[in-house]
């Protein structure tokens, strides 16, 4: 896979270092072609939130007015995928530890490393997804516009550190885009200047969770409980499992399927086998068939303890499907109780399975919640939408920064 190394880079003068090795390179993508040059930094290995934000910008993105550029992991599940987007050129940074935005110990590492990458693609606006280091190269890069996407949540009771940690985010960004007023507030909350805040909501592929994917299931089928999302301790995998549990002894013809990937796989899977459900309980992995996995569920669940703004959420509802979602963080602005969909208290598994017991006993107001939800996503979530946000900020940061320099 392509590779950076710090004696990597350089300016691509004569006799100079060569430059990175590159994915999914267009011809002519280094020189002469149009548009402002993007650099996305990413640190996850895995495919997240983040990671799904950026390869639905990707798709959408005008290559009339843009040059992207993706800076990734090693070895991350992004690389591949990122650079089947026609035009996009990715970048793959050994000393970028994977899923660590701050690594203090591997800073002076990885700033040489992609300050040469900034100077040889000839960026003018970074935009990261965590990684300080990619600010902070930014920054000390000089004349180059950097954005910054929060995507966690971290609440009103979060200690000093975490505020600390925030300020500093803040200092070597010139824009913080909040995915939720959530966020936003939180962002404040911490010490954030409200006016260097963009909320910008996520955005998906409305054209790949349509409604009418979904059709009627066949008779006799049992009803399926999905849960999309990262097997991780925030997602409130746990809960949902207890839920089944209930569930199977009130409604003894469900099936539940997990969809996703993390470090919890083996410990959830030995829960199940503790619940005594194992066999009714299918973990289907990192999977890329998603609308279609999305079709055959009768009820989707959401039992995260925390979300900033949860994209599979979105995609069920994009659906028509009826979900049940935790009361938190960012998902009370997208799910509105009994309009287009449940909301529950989080953490209690008790609340979660007489919820999806009710919409599989109301099969018509399930249904007309489906249908609100899907109205909803295709309203206010498109990545079209998203993506042109996106862009239109950051072409008004290089004019504002640019502006300043002038006067200076």
């Amino acid at each position: 896979m392509a590779a950076l190394t710090p004696g990597g880079g350089g300016s691509g003068r004569p006799g100079a270092d060569p430059p990175p090795d590159r994915v999914g390179e267009s011809a002519g993508a280094v020189a002469g072609e149009p548009g402002l040059r993007v650099l996305q930094i990413v640190s996850d290995s895995n495919i997240g939130g983040a990671g799904r934000l950026l390869l639905n910008f990707l798709a959408a993105y005008d290559r009339s007015r843009l040059q992207v550029y993706v800076l990734c992991p090693a070895g991350s599940l992004l690389q591949e995928r990122c650079a089947a987007n026609p035009g996009v050129t990715v970048l793959a940074l050994p000393e970028l530890p994977p899923d660590q935005s701050f690594a203090p110990a591997r800073l002076w590492k990885q700033i040489p490393a992609i300050i040469r990458t900034l100077r040889q693609y000839d960026i003018k606006v970074v935009h990261t997804h965590a990684s300080f280091a990619g600010r902070l190269a930014a920054k000390l890069s000089g004349g180059t516009c950097v954005i910054y996407t929060r995507h966690r949540l971290d609440g009103p009771a979060a200690g000093g550190r975490s505020r600390l940690l925030s300020l500093v985010d803040s200092c070597t960004c010139d824009r913080v885009v909040a995915v939720s007023q959530a966020v936003r507030e939180d962002l404040i909350r911490q010490g954030v200047e409200d006016r260097k805040i963009a909320l910008i909501y996520n955005g998906i592929d409305l054209s790949k969770f349509q409604p009418q994917l979904t059709g009627e299931p066949p008779a006799g089928q049992k009803p399926v409980i999905g849960l999309v999302g990262r097997l991780e301790p925030e997602k409130g995998h746990r809960c949902f499992l207890e839920a089944a549990r209930i569930l199977l002894q009130q409604h003894g013809d469900c099936r539940f399927q997990i969809v996703g990937g993390g470090s919890l796989e083996q410990e959830l899977r030995d829960f199940a086998c503790g619940l005594g459900i194992a066999g009714q309980v299918e973990f289907l992995g990192l999977r890329e068939d998603i609308p279609g996995l999305l079709a055959q569920m009768s009820v989707v669940a959401l039992p995260s303890l925390t979300e900033a703004m949860p994209l599979s959420l979105v995609e069920a509802m994009s659906m028509g499907k009826p979900c049940v979602a935790s009361n938190v963080g960012g998902v009370k602005e997208i799910l509105v109780d009994r309009e287009n969909g449940l909301l529950v208290e989080p953490d209690n598994p008790g609340v979660l399975a007489a919820s999806i017991a009710w919409l599989l006993e109301h099969q018509e107001q399930a249904r007309r919640m489906g249908g609100a939800a899907a109205r909803t996503a295709a309203e206010r979530f498109d990545a079209r939408v998203m993506t042109e946000q996106l862009t239109r900020l950051y072409l008004e940061c290089v004019r504002e920064k640019a502006k300043r320099q002038y006067q200076q």
